[in-house]
């Protein structure tokens, strides 16, 4: 293929008098695409030879010639092997480094402006690099067939072991980066994809989706982190996500009308977290297989059919909110499921679940149901929905609150569930077994358990007929209620410390717990969305956020704090002490597998030169900045759980060098406690945020 050497053709002249350089054939040595003010027009299939890098600077316009796509005939102009691609491609043999700005992204596009029209893909092939798109703007790409047996299907398509994908926009494409046997490591951080309703109109099988990984069996090192994104789906007949036979951390992302989807993930680890996913017209998250570990952590569903619904495997399904959307796990599932709270929905766990201080209520089917199998449900509360429980089975119904429900259970009953120390307004009839210390109340009397039945807040009130009233079996409760507050408490003040029933522990402590920030030790910056494990237990895990920020409740103890993020070494912070009622500060340093220069990352300049010294520092420290025009200019100090403390400067400001100095005082001139503070500063569109420690 070689004997194809690169072309540079004439530059065309348009009516609109804007020149346009027209591009194609092998790149053999290293080359440069800058904007100047002129397009780059692909007019035959661009190739990056092995060991050539192309770097594309910020501000780049790439026009891939394009064609028609309505029908499945139409993909005979979508075929590479024969040479009778009509829509053309980038293919890559060596690397691409595509590194626009916020103001000056690059530009992937048809160069045909019409409807319907298609280009082909950019295709990252086994030999490839690690390429690197950051701030990049992709439209209207489709899919080539390379040859019989390989259809890349992503504008961004990825067949090597390494790449980063960050702040890119994805626009109206077949798919938005397809990933096949398979990258070792991936990152796709900060993107949005968005595709519209028959961008392909009369063609069978278009799935359209933002995200698809289908991999071989390459074991646990295949990692991919999606985190940040944004999936903006109109419509379209496939999942946001779909993934296969890889380790996904999917995290921090916006998911809208499709879900994610899971085959078999092949005896891997997953894990969900804090993702917000709306009116997913099937699943929020679907599929999962046998081995697999699957780890559904503090997202919110909300809209849509089922929240959730998993197969076979290990499963934990915690601390998520569902709003008119279902939980299902199936039969074969084991696991765990706790403080989860939904509200008009059916919660449903047949399987080999241990299910405690979940909340269901107001739903339109089953509240709770863990029938079927010899399980313990204990601490939760089902209310006010069409059935309080499945068909029974031999489950031991332990301290849950189970009242205000239109009818007992859905189907009959079978065998015979037991009910101990619960709260209920049905009388425990065969095939019900009475275990003792249940309470009978009426519907008036149901009411006053909870501070505001109404408004949906169930924490228990003062007087409560729940306080103290819960059985104390060792081993049927976890040391925690669905606040993270100590689970057994001395709720009505008579000496004795006893559980109370239903998911809330009135007047416990709270918990301690860690928090703090990843980050890089060279230059203190942030390093986002790392992976961070108590004592290495899978389970037991949380996710630092966009700007490295952190924090974990814990019961008092001593721990080991595992740290883990793609194209970063692994950290163990050893017997980190844990104290009732207090966070203990832990930065985690994160150093990079790579050194920088050899993936040919340029820097990104701090544009506002923002430092603070001494740092750390007792009360006082000094900020500098400076601003390269006249601007409106916010400083404000944050504190690790995200919220203002205080603001130092807050209105316009000449172009130049400022400082300002904190004492360490809040808004009401109060001393803050030691700790880790981020300070921000925002003029115009422009923002910074950086990190400090106050020592006492």
């Amino acid at each position: 293929m070689r004997k194809f050497c690169f072309i540079l053709v004439l530059v065309l002249t348009f009516s609109s008098n804007i020149f346009a350089i027209e591009v194609g054939g092998h790149l053999t040595e290293d080359t440069i695409w800058s904007p100047a003010n002129n397009p780059y027009v692909v007019v035959d299939d661009v190739i990056v030879d092995e060991g050539v890098t192309l770097t594309i600077l910020p501000g780049t316009e790439i026009k891939f010639n394009s064609t028609l796509l309505m029908n499945s005939d139409d993909f005979d102009n979508f075929i590479y092997y024969n040479g009778s691609n009509i829509a053309k491609n980038l293919i890559v043999n060596g690397n691409v480094i595509a590194e626009g700005t916020e103001d000056d992204p690059i530009i992937f596009t048809r160069y045909q402006d019409s409807l319907y029209y298609h280009w082909g893909v950019i295709f990252i092939w086994q030999s490839a690099d690690r390429c690197v798109f950051k701030h990049c703007e992709i439209s209207y790409s489709a899919r080539m067939m390379i040859y019989v047996g390989l259809l890349p299907k992503g504008s961004i398509s990825i067949y090597n072991a390494e790449n980063i994908i960050e702040n890119c926009d994805f626009y109206d494409n077949f798919c938005g980066v397809y990933m096949q046997d398979i990258p070792q490591q991936v990152i796709i951080k900060n993107c949005e994809f968005y595709n519209i309703q028959n961008i392909y109109p009369n063609v069978s099988g278009s799935a359209s989706r933002g995200v698809h990984i289908s991999a071989g069996a390459t074991g646990e090192a295949s990692i991919a982190l999606i985190a940040g994104n944004r999936f903006n789906e109109n419509n379209v007949n496939s999942s946001c996500i779909s993934i296969n036979n890889i380790k996904p951390y999917v995290v921090f992302n916006e998911l809208h009308e499709k879900g994610i989807h899971l085959g078999t993930l092949d005896n891997r680890s997953s894990y969900f977290y804090q993702n917000n996913i709306v009116d997913c017209d099937y699943e929020g998250i679907e599929g999962g297989g046998v081995g697999d570990s699957l780890f559904i952590k503090n997202n919110r569903f909300i809209g849509g059919n089922d929240g959730i619904e998993v197969h076979g495997g290990y499963i934990e399904i915690s601390d998520n909110y569902f709003e008119d959307c279902d939980l299902y796990s199936d039969i074969t599932n084991i696991g765990k499921a706790y403080n989860n709270i939904s509200n008009n929905g059916n919660f449903r766990l047949p399987g080999f679940l241990e299910v405690y201080n979940n909340i269901s209520y107001d739903g339109n089917y089953v509240g709770v149901e863990v029938s079927w199998r010899n399980i313990t449900c204990h601490n939760n509360l089902a209310l006010g929905n069409e059935f309080a429980i499945g068909s029974g089975g031999t489950v031991n119904y332990i301290n849950n609150i189970i009242v205000l429900n239109e009818e007992l259970n859905n189907f009959p009953i079978s065998d015979n569930p037991l009910f101990r120390n619960c709260i209920i307004d049905f009388p425990l009839d065969p095939p019900l077994i009475d275990g003792g210390g249940n309470i009978i109340l009426d519907s008036l009397q149901a009411q006053s358990i909870f501070e505001d039945i109404q408004n949906g807040d169930f924490h228990l009130t003062a007087n409560s007929i729940a306080i103290d009233a819960g059985l104390d079996t060792l081993g049927c409760y976890y040391p925690f209620d669905l606040d993270y507050n100590h689970r057994i408490w001395d709720g009505d003040n008579n000496g004795t410390t006893i559980i109370d029933i239903g998911p809330y522990e009135f007047g416990s402590s709270a918990f301690g717990g860690i928090q703090g920030i990843t980050y890089v030790p060279i230059n203190g910056d942030y390093v986002d969305y790392v992976l961070i494990k108590i004592n290495n237990e899978p389970g037991d895990f949380t996710f630092s956020d966009s700007i490295g920020v952190f924090e974990y409740k814990l019961p008092a103890g001593i721990y080991d704090i595992y740290a883990e993020r793609v194209f970063y070494e692994d950290v163990i912070e050893y017997q980190i002490v844990v104290f009732d009622g207090q966070f203990t500060q832990l930065d985690i340093p994160m150093s990079e597998t790579v050194e920088v220069e050899n993936i040919e990352i340029i820097p990104i300049k701090d544009d506002f030169d923002l430092t603070n010294y001494p740092n750390p520092f007792n009360p006082n420290t000094t900020f500098s900045f400076s601003i390269d025009k006249d601007s409106s200019v916010e400083l404000s100090i944050i504190n690790i759980k995200g919220q203002k403390v205080k603001t130092l400067i807050n209105e316009q400001m000449q172009k130049g060098i400022h400082t300002s100095v904190w004492s360490g005082l809040d808004s009401n001139n109060k001393p803050v406690s030691s700790g880790i503070y981020l300070y921000k500063i925002k003029a115009g569109t422009q923002e910074s945020v950086k990190r400090m420690l106050l020592l006492k």
